[in-house]
């Protein structure tokens, strides 16, 4: 594909307190064949001179003209993205946060798709953790079978494929500006931390069909404070996940998606229950495990509610023993 035939990229950087890394992430994508068409990096009330960092660069660098860089007061990542989704003039519309970067061979591969599936709102590819000691682990394709690595093609159900694993990341995935700017509610959720990204996704792949190259083209980094992957287990549903089963209910997912919207589910309340049992939380657990629904992916909830009948009948067979244990006097 030629640069004139290929769909101008517009990326998206939110920057808070990265200042070690944002510089890397900027090259990573001047370093991208077809090239970018602009860079919007969306300081978030930095208070570790890294906006200051990349205005020096912009400076010093000739390839600094497709850089901009915006401030505003903390807001949160949501917000950021979504002020340069509102910002973006590119066909496509890229994520890349500022700890990570992107692989060689990723926008020449968001072309080939943009080209395969001229008709699709989003295109993916997989994507690679990575640890300060050189480690790496590859995500891809789950899906039943697996595509062959290096492959591509149309994702039929994108919630299906999402509740057997992450297989694209939010570095990893472009979006249709013109499918943004028709439906304005396609956005990042402002003020949650988590899930805010899958929120989106969903949404998009209700509304649009989905490409994707089973291929892992862009890092994250997993040794930066604050990183999503790094928070704590999760205490309940959370509120994509929430709002998802409420557009299953009202018949707002399209009946082609609604199985896989509905094993999504039941996985990521059975992972929840799982995480209260991880902190002795059996009756908690019970709560999600026999509510409606959760038992859709059966295997995944039998094993599950094996756990929790096991944890449950040992705290009962501890406090059995505690009312028979003779008390000493004093």
């Amino acid at each position: 594909m030629t640069a004139s035939a290929c769909p101008a990229l517009s990326v998206i950087i939110p920057l808070h307190d990265k200042a070690a890394y944002v510089l890397e992430a900027i090259e990573s994508v001047l370093a991208q064949q077809p090239a970018a068409a602009e860079i919007l990096v969306i300081d978030d009330g930095s208070t570790d001179g890294g906006p200051e960092r990349v205005e020096r660069w912009i400076a010093g660098h000739e390839a600094g003209r497709i850089v901009r860089l915006l401030r505003q007061a903390n807001a949160g990542v949501s917000v950021a993205r979504n002020r340069g989704i509102d910002l973006a003039r590119g066909e496509l519309v890229t994520f890349l946060d500022a700890d990570d970067r992107y692989l060689p061979g990723y926008f020449a591969m968001l072309a080939a798709l943009a080209a395969a599936h001229p008709q699709a709102g989003m295109y993916c590819t997989g994507f690679a953790r990575r640890w300060p000691d050189g480690r790496r682990v590859l995500s891809g394709s789950p899906g039943r079978p697996a595509r062959p690595e290096g492959s591509l093609g149309r994702v039929d159900s994108f919630h299906d494929w999402w509740s057997r694993g992450a297989f694209t990341h939010t570095n990893s995935i472009a979006l249709r500006r013109e499918l943004l700017q028709r439906d304005p509610s396609l956005r990042f959720m402002p003020g949650e931390r988590l899930g805010e990204d899958q929120d989106l996704w969903l949404r998009v792949a209700e509304a649009a069909p989905v490409a994707f190259a089973n291929v892992p083209l862009t890092e994250y980094r997993m040794d930066v404070a604050g990183s999503a992957m790094q928070n704590p287990a999760l205490a309940d549903v959370l509120p994509c996940y929430q709002r998802l089963a409420r557009r299953l209910q009202s018949g707002a997912v399209p009946e082609a998606l609604r199985d896989g919207a509905r094993q999504l589910l039941s996985v990521h309340r059975i992972n929840v229950a799982s995480a209260r049992l991880d902190r002795g939380d059996p009756a908690g657990a019970a709560q999600l495990l026999f509510s409606s629904g959760a038992s859709a992916r059966r295997i995944y909830w039998l094993r599950t509610v094996l756990r929790w009948a096991v944890q449950r009948l040992g705290l009962r067979l501890r406090s059995g023993q505690d009312a028979r244990r003779p008390r000493t006097e004093n």
